[in-house]
């Protein structure tokens, strides 16, 4: 009798905690934040393409650029830059838009999921000290960055 009464327990548990309202509360919620987070950044492709823009190039020429070097979709170029930020504290966003922006002026492709292209992303941003651990750091980016790219080239 008592384990017939802890099943039932746990099964209205069940369906109280995990009801599609909640769900649909929940997804609501977070789309709300989706949305607010995009109105407030801009895209990694956007702000190249505004860089461009501002050192001389046409809008619609500077955006074309920007995206051709980027060749993975936004929302994945803009989780793989924030990887390589996190992982390197003293490199700014800024300083990765430069260094697009001008492999984008001269029509240089950038996977950010490649280990030599961060590899030549740190070293002319940083100095790069060639020791080990860093070494080991970049190709930790390069592995989460070909994570990200994967899953959003599955969804």
């Amino acid at each position: 009798m008592k384990t017939r009464i802890l099943i039932i327990i746990v099964l209205m548990a069940d369906v109280a905690f995990a009801s599609p309202l909640q769900l649909e509360v929940r997804n609501v919620r977070n789309n709300t934040e989706i949305k607010a987070y995009r109105n407030d950044t801009k895209t990694l492709a956007d702000a190249v393409t505004e860089h461009l823009h501002a050192r001389g190039l046409d809008k619609d020429v500077a955006s074309e650029k920007a995206f051709n070097s980027l060749k993975d979709d936004p929302a994945s170029t803009d989780l793989m830059a924030k990887n390589i930020l996190n992982h390197f504290g003293e490199m700014k966003r800024k300083d990765l838009i430069d260094y697009i922006s001008n492999n984008a002026l001269y029509n240089r492709s950038i996977d950010l999921s490649k280990y030599d292209h961060l590899i030549a992303l740190i070293q002319k941003i940083n100095g790069f000290k060639s020791d080990k651990e860093t070494l080991e750091k970049v190709e930790k980016i390069s592995f989460e960055n070909k994570n990200i790219r994967s899953l959003h080239v599955e969804s």
